[in-house]
């Protein structure tokens, strides 16, 4: 199943523009900062935020920017997740992305980090996983996801950081872990999170609920989190909030 992903991707790289924005996002520029918001920074993949062509349109049935697989940009997971942030705070909350940086993979969003470094976030969001490989290399992957996280949290904001693992549609083993290479991912940020205290979750048990995916006119996209799966990304992201927030 994780080759279907895959190959959208490369669909898209094929079209992309010569800047190769990550996912054909045109990047908006994340507001600037003010006393009275309070800031989120999602990195993420696809799962995250896809935007849209004329080629997305016509091979894949895709015609909206939000999280891929959500029905509209108010269904996907970040948009969820900072209403009820903000409904708990009772304060206006600001969304910000960085999909800057290639296919997605945590190497990319190191690299591509930069570019996000003046958005000063109170919260970041880390949902990266599906297009990296811990099966031949476990050690390079646990450092580059430790990098990420370490300089996440050096920001000038210092913000707090949350994440959760990788999303496949390969059935569960008898250890009640993904029966493909993402299991190895999984283990690999659980195990830095261990390291670096930080608040992560698996949602691999998401993953394993059919009726959590399968939206859309391609498999590509049906691939991905539908509706459902995203309201169960944002809640199970709001519990980290509240566990980092305490």
């Amino acid at each position: 199943m994780r080759s279907f992903v895959l190959c959208v991707f490369l669909l898209f790289a094929v079209n992309a523009e010569a800047d190769q924005k990550s996912q054909l996002d045109q990047h908006v520029k994340c507001p600037a900062p003010s006393g009275k918001t309070y800031r989120v920074l999602f990195i993420g993949d696809s799962i995250t935020r896809h935007a849209f062509n004329d080629d997305t349109i016509r091979d894949l049935g895709w015609s909206h920017t939000s999280g891929m697989g959500a029905s509209s940009a108010n269904t996907d997971y970040s948009s969820q997740l900072v209403s009820m942030i903000a409904k708990d705070r009772n304060q206006e909350v600001v969304k910000c992305y960085h999909t800057y940086g290639g296919s997605g993979s945590v190497a990319d969003r190191v690299a591509g980090l930069p570019m996000v470094a003046d958005t000063k976030p109170d919260l970041v969001v880390l949902q990266l996983g599906e297009h990296d490989d811990a099966t031949t290399d476990p050690a390079l992957l646990h450092r580059q996801y430790a990098a990420l996280v370490r300089q996440v949290r050096a920001m000038s904001s210092k913000p707090k950081v949350i994440a959760v693992g990788p999303w496949s549609l390969a059935p569960l083993n008898a250890k009640g872990e993904y029966s493909d290479g993402s299991a190895a991912v999984d283990r690999e940020m659980y195990s830095v999170a261990i390291e670096e205290t930080l608040e992560y979750l698996s949602i691999r048990d998401m993953a394993a609920i059919p009726e959590a995916h399968g939206w859309g006119a391609s498999e590509g996209v049906r691939w991905h989190p539908n509706d459902l799966g995203h309201s169960m990304y944002a809640a199970r992201l709001f519990r980290l909030y509240k566990a980092v927030e305490q």
